[in-house]
């Protein structure tokens, strides 16, 4: 499975959120799906809205940057097979000058308690 390729690096992004063992269920469960390329890798879910409304959600990724970028357009693919009428990806700022094609919708901020 190419998910094992990049799992200790999925696993590293925020184990105080998600640990290993968390992303392997979903993964495994097909709740999150996986695209690699050698190079790369990325993880997107389907969100349902109440209103039935569906997104596809990229989660992570790992790998080369350019090479993640690749793999983006199949799992834009995969969530129109699936109704999903849009795509979002929760990042880092630096991705959405890596993807101008998507807008900013929301900015969160956080603070450590």
């Amino acid at each position: 499975m190419t998910y094992a390729l990049f799992r200790d690096q999925f696993a590293a992004l925020a184990p105080h959120k998600y640990p290993a063992e968390y992303i392997d269920a979903q993964v495994r469960s097909g709740n999150w799906k996986c695209w690699s390329n050698g190079k790369a890798a990325i993880l997107a879910t389907i969100k349902r809205y109440p209103s039935g409304f569906r997104e596809v959600e990229g989660l992570a990724a790992a790998g080369d940057a350019q090479s993640i970028l690749s793999l983006i357009p199949q799992a834009e693919e995969w969530g129109r097979q699936h109704g999903c009428s849009e795509a979002s990806i929760a990042s880092r700022p630096a991705w959405s000058r890596l993807l101008p094609d998507y807008t900013v919708d929301q900015i969160k901020i956080v603070k450590e308690l």
